[in-house]
């Protein structure tokens, strides 16, 4: 049978202390301003039941405001854990959701300076790398939607360094529930900037002095060919996108002109390639530490899949990654304006 280990840390008020009373495996925070109640249990249900008999606080769900999720669950899969929270009313849609790379329990006893439980000295940082790698936000709501548009999600990823300090440089990539990989906070901004922009709808370029281009995204397709080429494995990131101009700061074009919305095309073409090849070469990075999701998208290529099987080394080392953009302006918004050439100094 499955087990879970459930923790719940519960602030206790100013001067009070907590009465664990109950079994041996539930552990008291002392005269500490919170109480750490964990559990095992073969299901989240029947954990928080146990803990609301078994201490003299009744742990409100609608008072959580942050949920660490180990990496061993996250990697074999959240979904018992996300059925069990969306079934339940009080929950609140901007409880942070992070990941913790160690020992959980550790995680809930390091002290913080402001805040009176380690629990919200998380919940803080996590928001604060949200905000400052102008991330999507990592919550409960955040993930509901994905799951429901089935789409991956990123969750904030937490470790301990040599000197027992919460770190928060990476970030854990989900699909279907599931752990898929981390990235590095650098990795981390360049997906979330262009994830955001494509889920707004909204892309934007920039030009000069932070003028910038937008442009609305009417259709799109994307997919992944790969080929060997003169003995060369090659991986084609293929991406269509057809858009309509809606803003545009920059100075020095005129769009009564066919050949204006060529060069504008092309130049941001070039563009969104670059942002693109950037996470596509994570994704071969990915693929080093993962060569049975390698191996299942070329099984249909034999040469391909033969030579990674046998010789992964060589195959990574000569593996080339392109990337292909076919960026259109289909159209022009009825009210855009471009400004007037300024006079050069």
């Amino acid at each position: 049978m499955r087990m879970y280990q459930l923790l719940v840390q519960v602030v206790e008020p100013t001067g009070a202390g907590g009465n664990m009373g109950g079994p041996q495996n539930i552990q008291g925070g002392g005269k500490k301003a919170y109480t750490n109640l964990v559990i095992k249990t073969p299901s989240f249900a029947e954990g928080i039941e146990q803990i609301v008999n078994r201490s003299d606080r009744i742990p409100h769900l609608a008072h959580l405001q942050l949920i660490g999720v180990g990496e061993k669950l996250a990697k074999n899969g959240i979904n018992e854990l996300y059925d069990f929270l969306t079934r339940l009313p009080q929950m609140r849609r901007h409880t942070e959701i992070i990941v913790l790379d160690g020992d959980i329990s550790r995680f809930f006893t390091i002290p913080s300076i402001s805040l009176p439980a380690p629990a919200l000295h998380m919940s803080e940082m996590a928001a604060n790398v949200q905000r400052t790698l102008v991330m999507p936000d990592s919550n409960l709501g955040t993930v509901s939607k994905s799951v429901q548009g089935k789409i991956p999600f990123i969750l904030v990823k937490a470790s301990l360094n040599k000197s027992d300090e919460i770190i928060m440089d990476h970030a854990a990539v989900f699909y279907n529930f599931k752990m898929a990989g981390s990235l590095s906070s650098d990795e981390m901004q360049v997906l979330s900037l262009l994830r955001n922009e494509i889920e707004r709808g909204f892309l934007t370029f920039p030009c000069y002095r932070g003028k910038k281009a937008g442009l609305q995204l009417l259709s799109g397709e994307s997919k992944i060919v790969p080929f060997l080429k003169k003995g060369i494995p090659h991986f084609t990131f293929q991406v269509k996108l057809e858009t309509k101009l809606m803003e545009y700061q920059c100075l020095g074009a005129s769009f009564s002109e066919p050949n204006a919305i060529r060069k504008a095309e092309k130049l941001y073409s070039d563009m969104m390639k670059k942002r693109i090849i950037t996470i596509a070469n994570m994704l071969k990075n990915k693929y080093k530490t993962d060569l049975f999701r390698l191996t299942t998208r070329i099984k249909n290529y034999p040469e391909l899949y033969l030579w990674l099987k046998n010789d992964p080394k060589t195959f990574f080392e000569k593996m080339v990654v392109d990337v292909n953009v076919d960026f259109k302006i289909r159209t022009i918004g009825s009210s855009l304006r471009t400004p007037e050439r300024e006079q050069s100094d």
